[in-house]
Formats: structure tokens, C-alpha cells, sequence
């Protein structure tokens, strides 16, 4: 019925960001054995971390909400006992502020269960009427609302929908499988007969239609798409993720006019055009950037979950699991693990991947998998360097995950991997790469350190007021018979690579790569010419290890995304303009710059800038406006000093997103009205045309920016976006006079020429971190 949809359509409405301090979103984890896990999620949702050491003890949570007015939305709630678990942890936190919990159940009786006496506070979701039945359908079979169907298409267009009966979701699967037909009516008629009686009853229980979309989508997608019931409901699906586990795996075959992420990323989107798959709702979702998150609806999860088992040979082993199946596993998923239960009786030695969520019993990384080619403990709490002994037994290992774990080393062993595809190391305190790992020769990915964000300067800072004290502490440290280099690296934010690193002629992906005075590192890069993304950070490199550096850049011809940490920059204007890669399409630096090398200016294809600490004036962002492909641009804490930042007529002809945050001098933002020109074509008469600022901008945010004017010229200029659908003003205090304005302007934008008016979010609310951009480039 679109429940999920309603409520966070509601969440994020400009009154209700304005009047909450801050919101959560958790989705009740089934079966609700208990409110560990339930608790776990809205800790993490609420930004607290970790779980507090006693399960049972809730304080940090109630410290946090005790000041505040909160919304918490609780997803997919199924019984009322669930609710008897839930209801008295949420009222634990109880203020007087005004706090808000909303539930969505499928179920009336839950809801009125919910509410108690109070009825009028349950909603129920009526189905869709004519008209927006068919603008769904359009929207799924001709991707737009605007197109009006073919007159041989009605009767059949009829027909379908009224057996739908007003279902999203019956509506959006029909759609997806019509989208990939001809639009023919003998193709809809058959479509039509195929369902016959199924449809003809009361489509509130819609699973034939699901079971007809996958018995309709071809071979190639059915395989790849029943793998996706390896994730548990409602979770983000990081793209790349599941395309490196899919290749991994060996789903995607070779093509031989098309690199093998090409044909997963093509697949990917089949799934999605045909709704199998959907923009995972969590996540914030930037037009024209692809989508960098996906989500399996839960419905359709459960329906499809049966036939991976049994086709898939897919072992779930969760709190509840009993018996364990007697034909071959081929991949055991361990979810919310019993640590009392005993998995002696597992045969390991099919099982192709392993994925851990929650809790991980050490004891399956065993070398009995001798068939394993994937291990993710992407999602797992507990992983430590002992954990992973035996790692240098999974001789067939193709995809290894250790993201964000608490892992500081990886065992020598791992160089036994001759396999393995994709390292993921990212967010894990490991700074050097062991010796052997240049022996893996068919290594694609390796990402390693932290991952470019808006806080990645405030982790440098600190790191480097760490790094002093731990210089500080040298005597000490040396008194006690430690390491002093191991203290060090502790604080880094990339990695180390050891001499040979050049060996690595397959690799795709590095970063992020420490580049310091050993092993001349920076010259052996120029050996890597299969490189596609490299992410660098700069320590202590002389004068001739930075030229090294650029002249190996500018060898990979292949480079499309380029990542640069350094305390200063100035070193990149020593690229030679002629041997820059000219398909740079990702560009983003981290350091002091002042000005932009003369480079940058001839990166025709550039369509996304992130810049943090560049210092930035006026002139050198109007020469990021010359980019006549530039698409995103991120000026982010202290990449631009001026106080006043001006966007000119005929700049940033492309820019669709612009993202300000955490500039705390900039007092006012200018969009420049539109410029009037005369056109003389062919002698005719001269036509008059307007030239916009940014003229195909769609979504303008504005956050962090705490010396921002409280002015109407604050942010003035606005209307002349003509194509701006999302306007966002946070964190930047207490703005009565811009607010009134901004709102004043977009009201008026309704009744103007403006093609569409846009979304507003303004107020003092924290957006949590899975409300932050999230683009298919993504790591």
C-alpha cells in the first residue's frame, strides 16, 4: 500500500524538520525474540554507536533524548505482542517536549492495538484512484507521468488496472514487467490472459503477481536476483557491494565488447527499471547521479525468500532456526546468531559465501570452506585480527569485507589468496598492507583507509594533534618496549604500501594509499595503467616525489576518479596539462590550494568536484563554472575563504546538485539574474533569450553555514533557478528574516513562470547520517 512511503514523505516535511530536534527510523526486526536488536538499530539510527555494555541499560539513549523533541518511527510492526516488547522502551524516554512515536503495521487491528483509546490517531491507507493508478503505470513502463498511452492501449490498460485495485506495489510490478514488452496490445493482452483468474480476485495478497514478474524476467537476472534475499530485510544494499559479490561469484559473464562491471551495472538497472528492485528509502538520493543504495521490498522478499532456498541453495541461520538441511549449502547467511546454539552440523565445504550480520561465531571461518569465494563480515560487531588465522585457507577467495571492523592487521597468510578480487578494508584501523599481498595478481579492489566525507578534515586535524602527542609520548613509549611507528600509524587515515605494489597490473581501484618517501612509491604508480579510481594521501614527499607523483598520474590513461589528501596541494599545478587524464570524470582534494592547477580547466568530462580545506576565492570557483560537463559540486568546510560567494550568469551550465557545508565565513549566497542576449541567425531578426546561473540546477543545500546574513540578501537570487525541485537550509541558526523571505519566494514560485515548485527543508533538526548524499560512485 506504500505505508513506508507515506510516513517518510511525512518525516521529512519542511514543518516537521522545523519542529523536531531529532528523528529515528527502525525497522522491527523479525522474529522479535526480544528488544536487543530493536534497541541496536535505534541506537545506531539516533548516532550513538555502539550498544551500551549491559544490553538492558538504555541511559545513553535517554541522555540523548532528554533535551530534545523527538520523532521515532517504527517500521513494520506485525503483532500486538511486539508492541507489548517495543511500547515500554520507547516510553522510557519520555519528555515533555511533545515527542512523537508513529508506527506502521499492515495489519488494522495492530494499529488500533497501537493507539489505544485514542482511534482518530490511526490512518489507514486507501488504495490509489483512477487517475493516479494510471500516472504509476505510465511512471513505470514509460518512466514519466507526461505520456499519454497509445488509444489501442486503453481497453487493455483498463482491464489491468482495475484488477490491481489501486495497489502500489501490484501497480509498480505489473509496470516493471510492461516496461521491458513491446507496447503492443497483443503483448498486454497476453500479459492480461497470463494472469487470468489470479488477477480477477482480490489482489490484497498480490503473490502471484510477484511470482509471475519473476518467472518473467529472463535468465540471466533470475539468478542475480534471487542472490539478493542474502540481505535482510530493509537493508541498504550499497551498489557496488552486491556487483563486486555478484562478479565474484561468477553471475556476470564476460562480455566481450563490454568490462565485466559494465555488464553488472547494466543488469543492476534491468532489475531496477523492472521494480524488482528499488532506491532503498533511507538513503538520500541525488537526480541524475544513478542510485547508489537499493532496498528488496519486504513482500516481495518473503515471497521469493522460499524459492532461494530451494534453487539457490541458499541456509539462513537465525535465533530461531532448527534443523539444518541435508542437501549442499551453497550460502550460509548468519543473522542474529544464538551464540548458546552449536553449528558442528554444517557441512562446510560446499558453501560458496558466507555473510555475517550481527554477531559472528568465530568458529565458522574455517578452512573447511574450501570452496568459498565470498566472506563479507561487512555487518558483523565483533571481528578481530585473531579472528582471521585462518583466512590463508580459503584458497578460492574472491571478495573479502572487513569495512568498518575493529581489525588492525591483516595476517601474512592472506598473500595465499591468489583469487581474491576485491579487498575492503575501508573504515578498519589497518595502515599497512602486509608484504604478500603484491602476489595477488588478480586483486581489482583494494580499498583501504577513510573514506572521503564531510567530517574527513576534522579527522585529519585531530589525527594530527594525536600524531604530536604520541611524538610527545616517544621516551615513554620506548620505555615500555613499544613500537613507536605503530603508535604512529595508529592515527593514519590511509594505508601503507609495501615495495612491489606495482605488480598489481589488474587493479581497477586503490585507495586511500599512503604516498610517503619510501619505497618510491609515487614512481611505481605509472605502472598501474588499468587503474580506473586512485585515491592518494601526500606525507612528507620531497620536491622530487611530488613530481614523480604527478608524472605517474598523468600515465594512467584510464584514471576516472582522482582522490588527493595532502596538508597542501600546490604540488598538483606540476601536472602537465598535456598528459593529465583527459577522462577524469570524479575529482576530490583535500588541503590547502589557493589556486586551482591550469589542468582542471581542459576536464571536459568532469562531472563531480568534493574540495575540503582548499581555500578557494571568488575567481577560482567562477573556473570550476567554466566545466561545461560538471554535475556535482562539493564546497565543503574551509574549501572556499570569501565571505560572499557569487554564482554568474553562463556558469555551471550543467550542475544539477550544489552542496555548501561547514563554510563559516560565507555571510551571503548570490544567484545572478538572468542575462538578457539577441541571437541574429541567418540575417533574421534578432531573438531575444535569457542566460541563467545554473541553469539546469535540482537540488541547492546550504548547511553549517553559521554566519550566514540574516538578511533577504543572505541567500538571494533563488527564483532564477528555474529548474530547482529541493531547496535545503539547516545548522545555520536562528534566521527569522531569510526564512520568511525564502518562504515568501517559494510560495510565489507556484503561481510564476517556475516549472515546478520546489521542496523546502528548513530548521535546527540533525539529518542522521543515512539522510547524507549517496551517489552510485559511492566506495
Amino acid at each position: 500500500m506504500g505505508k513506508s512511503s507515506l510516513v517518510s514523505m511525512a518525516r521529512t516535511d519542511p514543518e516537521l524538520l522545523d519542529a523536531y530536534d531529532c528523528s529515528a527510523w527502525v525497522t522491527v526486526p523479525h522474529p522479535l525474540d526480544n528488544t536487543d536488536e530493536f534497541m541496536r538499530r535505534l541506537r545506531k539510527q539516533l548516532g550513538l554507536g555502539a550498544a551500551a555494555h549491559d544490553e538492558d541499560d538504555d541511559d545513553d539513549i535517554k541522555e540523548h533524548l532528554k533535551e530534545k523533541r523527538y520523532l521515532i518511527v517504527v517500521d513494520d510492526l506485525l503483532k500486538r505482542d511486539e508492541w507489548d516488547q517495543v511500547r515500554p522502551k520507547l516510553f522510557n524516554f519520555q519528555n515533555a517536549k511533545g515527542s512523537r512515536v508513529i508506527v506502521t503495521t499492515r495489519r488494522k487491528d495492530v494499529a488500533l492495538y497501537c493507539a489505544g483509546e485514542v482511534h482518530d490517531h490511526v490512518y489507514e491507507l486507501k488504495p490509489l484512484g483512477d487517475k493516479e493508478s494510471r500516472n504509476l503505470l505510465c511512471k513505470k513502463v514509460y518512466k514519466t507521468t507526461k505520456c499519454s498511452l497509445p488509444v489501442e492501449l486503453e481497453e487493455e490498460t483498463k482491464c489491468i488496472l482495475e484488477r490491481c485495485r489501486g495497489l502500489p506495489l501490484a501497480i509498480s510490478t505489473i509496470g516493471g514487467l510492461l516496461a521491458n514488452r513491446p507496447k503492443t496490445s497483443m503483448e498486454w493482452m497476453k500479459l492480461h490472459e497470463h494472469f487470468g483468474a489470479e488477477l480477477e480476485s482480490d489482489l490484497r495478497n498480490i503473490t502471484n503477481v510477484i511470482v509471475s514478474s519473476y518467472d518473467g524476467l529472463p535468465y540471466h537476472l533470475k539468478s542475480i536476483f534471487l542472490y539478493l534475499c542474502i540481505f535482510p530485510q530493509n537493508c541498504d544494499i550499497r551498489c557496488n557491494r552486491l556487483l563486486r559479490r555478484w562478479m565474484a561469484e561468477g553471475y556476470i559473464a564476460k562480455n566481450r565488447d563490454m568490462p565485466v562491471e559494465e555488464v553488472a551495472e547494466r543488469f543492476y538497472n534491468e532489475l531496477m527499471n523492472r521494480s524488482m528492485i528499488q532506491p532503498s528509502k533511507k538513503k538520500k538520493i541525488i537526480p541524475s547521479f544513478g542510485v547508489g543504495h537499493s532496498t528488496i521490498h519486504s513482500m516481495l522478499l518473503q515471497i521469493i525468500l522460499p524459492k532461494a532456498i530451494e534453487e539457490n541453495q541458499l541456509f539462513l541461520i537465525e535465533k530461531q532456526c532448527n534443523g539444518v538441511p541435508q542437501s549442499k549449502i551453497r550460502h550460509l547467511v548468519v543473522s542474529r546468531w544464538n551464540k548458546e546454539k552449536k553449528l558442528e552440523n554444517i557441512n562446510l565445504s560446499y558453501i560458496r559465501s558466507l555473510t555475517v550480520f550481527g554477531d559472528c561465531p568465530v568458529s565458522l571461518i574455517s578452512p573447511k570452506m574450501r570452496l568459498l569465494r565470498v566472506l563479507d563480515l561487512e555487518d558483523t560487531t565483533d571481528v578481530k585480527n585473531e579472528d582471521l588465522r585462518h583466512i590463508g585457507n580459503l584458497h578460492h577467495l574472491r571478495y573479502l569485507s572487513l569495512r568498518g571492523k575493529n581489525i588492525s592487521k591483516l595476517p601474512s597468510s592472506l598473500q595465499n589468496l591468489r583469487y581474491l578480487e576485491t579487498l575492503d578494508i575501508q573504515g578498519t584501523k589497518v595502515t599497512q598492507l602486509p608484504p604478500g599481498i603484491v602476489e595477488l595478481e588478480k586483486l581489482r579492489y583494494i580499498l583501504a583507509g577513510v573514506k572521503f566525507s564531510k567530517d574527513l578534515l576534522q579527522k585529519v586535524e585531530q589525527a594530527e594533534m594525536d600524531n604530536q602527542k604520541t611524538t610527545q609520548m616517544g621516551n615513554m613509549a620506548a620505555f615500555v618496549c613499544c613500537n613507536r611507528s605503530e603508535i604512529s600509524n595508529r592515527y593514519q587515515l590511509s594505508v601503507k604500501a609495501p615495495k612491489g605494489i606495482e605488480k598489481l597490473r589488474n587493479l581497477h581501484m586503490l585507495g586511500a594509499l599512503n604516498i610517503g618517501r619510501l619505497h618510491g612509491v609515487a614512481r611505481r604508480l605509472e605502472h598501474l595503467t588499468d587503474l580506473q579510481r586512485l585515491g592518494v594521501t601526500v606525507t612528507g614527499l620531497s620536491e622530487k616525489g611530488s613530481q614523480e607523483l604527478c608524472h605517474s598520474i598523468g600515465k594512467l590513461g584510464r584514471l576516472q576518479r582522482l582522490e588527493v589528501r595532502s596538508h597542501s596541494l600546490g604540488f598538483l599545478a606540476k601536472m602537465d596539462e598535456s598528459t593529465t587524464p583527459k577522462h577524469l570524470a570524479s575529482l576530490k582534494l583535500l588541503g590547502n590550494l589557493c589556486l586551482l592547477p591550469k589542468w582542471i580547466a581542459s576536464l571536459n568530462d568532469l562531472t563531480k568536484v568534493r574540495l575540503l580545506g582548499t581555500k578557494l576565492e571568488q575567481g577560482q570557483v567562477d573556473i570550476l563554472g567554466n566545466l561545461r560537463s560538471l554535475a556535482f559540486l562539493g564546497l565543503w568546510e574551509k574549501s572556499y575563504i570569501g565571505e560572499s560567494l557569487c554564482f554568474y550568469t553562463s556558469k555551471f551550465p550543467k550542475l544539477k546538485f550544489l552542496d555548501i557545508d561547514g563554510l563559516q565565513k560565507i555571510k551571503m549566497v548570490t544567484v545572478q539574474e538572468p542575462e538578457v542576449k539577441f541571437l541574429n541567425i541567418d540575417g533574421q531578426d534578432k531573438i531575444e533569450i535569457k542566460v541563467h546561473a545554473m541553469p539546469e540546477l535540482e537540488q541547492l543545500w546550504v548547511q553549517n553555514c553559521r554566519a550566514l546574513s540574516d538578511s533577504v540578501d543572505a541567500l538571494s537570487g533563488v527564483p532564477h533557478l528555474v529548474n530547482l525541485n529541493e531547496l535545503l537550509v539547516m545548522q545555520c541558526g536562528e534566521k527569522e528574516k531569510l526564512i520568511e523571505t525564502l518562504q515568501w519566494q517559494i510560495s510565489q514560485w507556484q503561481v510564476s513562470l517556475h516549472k515546478k515548485r520546489p521542496k523546502f527543508f528548513i530548521g535546527k533538526i540533525i539529518l542522521p547520517a543515512s539522510s547524507q548524499p549517496s551517489t552510485a560512485a559511492g566506495q
